[in-house]
């Protein structure tokens, strides 16, 4: 058990010790892309990773997931690769939409793999305390990667680019030495369509899998999406380059904290969740009101609730749903999420390039808070009038 573990820990450690995550949105602005621009990339690895998302769960139920996980990984090398050939908004785009295909792949394919190994261990109940440590390490491999990054943003971009192309094929070797995990359906049965459509009627079907399917999509829409712009907040508040690095580390060290213990709210209420989900909402709606450097504190602890949410509802996906599925259906919930994020960044360009950065951040504040007071007020407005 320990040394699986391990092996789990390496892969999510090298997946997130990319040099350039930090800084990559503020490489694309200092290039010279527009608002509108940046968002078409961002767009493109969403479309990408919405277009792939179910099929590769299929795949990833039918096939070796570790070699699934490995050959992502490449893919998003050469996506890097490409930006140190060509720095440019074509050049961002082709590497965004092999960064979108990587996603796609390991979306859905870790957590069943993860899954599957702790069952066939024995071990299922203790799914949401690994699965939170595993984004713990995750965010810890960034909070490293910030730091890199401060330390060589002095020297340009493209030392920060080497590093990350080396960082994402010590991944590839991580992804190679998991579990042989076997394939859960056998590749000659039943036929790709006919276990798309199981995994899809069980995910739409089961209204229980489907509302932790949908909440959780959500929480990917306006958790992780919105993350990607952070940086761009602090330059347009005048943070300096190397401190929007350090402070991306210190968001993804709040994120750590966090996932080590988000295990043990997995009792509370789904109530207690849409109270967190509203809470963040006036966060970022604050946050982009007072629009100063200190505002970005408020935009960490936007960052850690959002995840702490995302941990405890990805353990109860995973005990809802059946082995057999399990990639699948935990595809679907990226396939909806993408929906959100799509949304979003389609949305998010346009806006800050028709007024301002700022009023982009107050909607996507405004949106957090409407959904998450709609879902409070769901199952009152569900209920029977009295005649």
């Amino acid at each position: 058990m320990a040394g699986f573990l391990a092996r789990i820990y390496a892969f999510k450690l090298f997946d997130a010790f990319i040099l350039i995550f930090p800084l990559y949105a503020v490489m694309f602005a200092d290039a010279g892309l527009s608002p509108v621009q940046i968002s078409i990339c961002l767009i493109a690895w969403s479309a990408v990773n919405f277009v792939l998302q179910v099929p590769s769960g299929v795949i990833a139920d039918r096939y070796s997931r570790r070699r699934i996980l490995a050959v992502a990984q490449l893919g998003r090398a050469t996506g890097f690769a490409v930006w140190l050939v060509y720095p440019h908004f074509w050049g961002f785009l082709v590497g965004l939409v092999l960064w979108g295909i990587k996603s796609a792949f390991t979306s859905g394919t870790f957590e069943a793999l993860l899954y599957d190994e702790l069952k066939a261990r024995g071990a299922t109940g203790t799914y949401t305390q690994v699965f939170g440590r595993t984004r713990a390490v995750q965010a810890i491999g960034v909070l490293l990667a910030a730091l890199g990054a401060a330390a060589v943003a002095r020297h340009g971009y493209r030392p920060t680019m080497f590093a990350s192309v080396g960082s994402t094929l010590m991944a590839v070797a991580a992804a190679a030495a998991l579990p042989r995990a076997p394939a859960q359906v056998s590749a000659a049965e039943p036929d790709y369509l006919s276990h798309l459509r199981q995994g899809l009627a069980v995910a739409f079907r089961q209204l229980a899998v489907l509302d932790i399917l949908v909440f959780s999509s959500l929480v990917l829409a306006l958790g992780a999406a919105l993350e990607e712009f952070w940086p761009i907040f602090g330059a347009q508040v005048g943070v300096a380059r190397p401190l929007i690095a350090l402070f991306v580390g210190a968001q993804n060290a709040i994120e750590a904290l966090v996932s080590l213990f988000a295990y043990r709210l997995a009792a509370l209420r789904p109530r207690g969740f849409y109270v967190l989900f509203a809470v963040c909402g006036v966060m970022l709606l604050g946050a982009s009101t007072v629009f100063t450097p200190s505002a970005m504190v408020l935009l960490a602890l936007y960052s850690g609730l959002m995840k702490l949410i995302g941990v405890v509802f990805e353990g109860r996906l995973q005990h809802a749903i059946s082995s057999s599925q399990r990639a699948t259906i935990g595809s679907v919930k990226g396939f909806l999420a993408q929906i959100g994020i799509t949304a979003l960044y389609v949305g998010f360009g346009p806006v800050a390039q028709a007024t301002s950065y700022r009023v982009a951040f107050m909607a996507c504040g405004c949106a957090g808070v409407a959904i998450g007071l709609g879902y409070l007020a769901g199952p009152w407005l569900r209920r029977p009038s009295v005649t």
